[in-house]
């Protein structure tokens, strides 16, 4: 089942390239990842969706503290997601993110105009047994984000580590 999961990845990404939707990223040059400096911020203001989901093998729920924010660009966010694991074992997890942007008819890569300064993706996190874990975000989004964006969903999904590729969890810092 594993290798067959692993078999369609080549069709979906024919399928974002065919449909304009961007594929997720991970930064690995901590220079890329430095935040941006904030100009300023905007009265546009625009919507943000999360969205939590786990891998069916992740006994674990991911949810997020918000499902809808209204927030002004270039303003700095703070928001949460919980995990609640109500086994009798304890996980190691790791969230992989999509951010979606909604508005116009083009694909646009909306993981540029998204400054993540705090996120649980792509770094493995340990789920203790019967305990619940909060999961903090903190991002901005930037006052140059094309006018046609209304937006932006970010969905997690929580894997178990060791079904997570190598090339999907984030490279540590020299």
């Amino acid at each position: 089942m594993l290798g067959l999961s692993y078999a369609f990845v080549p069709f979906y990404k024919l399928f974002c390239q065919t449909f304009g939707i961007p594929l997720p990223s991970v930064a690995v040059n901590p220079q890329l990842a430095a935040p941006k400096p904030i100009s300023h911020i905007s009265d546009r203001t625009i919507t943000i969706r999360f969205t939590g989901n786990s891998d069916a093998t992740m006994p674990i729920s991911l949810k997020p503290a918000v499902y809808s924010l209204k927030v002004r660009l270039g303003q700095p966010v703070l928001t949460a997601y919980y995990a609640a694991n109500t086994t009798r074992q304890a996980r190691d997890g790791v969230a992989v993110h999509m951010l979606y942007a909604m508005g116009g008819t083009e694909g646009v890569n909306v993981n540029t105009y998204v400054d993540l300064q705090q996120c649980f993706c792509f770094e493995e996190q340990h789920y203790p047994a019967n305990q619940n874990v909060t999961l903090p975000l903190t991002f901005t989004v930037t006052p140059d984000l094309p006018p046609h964006i209304h937006t932006i969903s970010f969905n997690y999904t929580l894997f178990p580590a060791e079904n997570v590729p190598a090339n999907m969890k984030a490279k540590p810092t020299p």
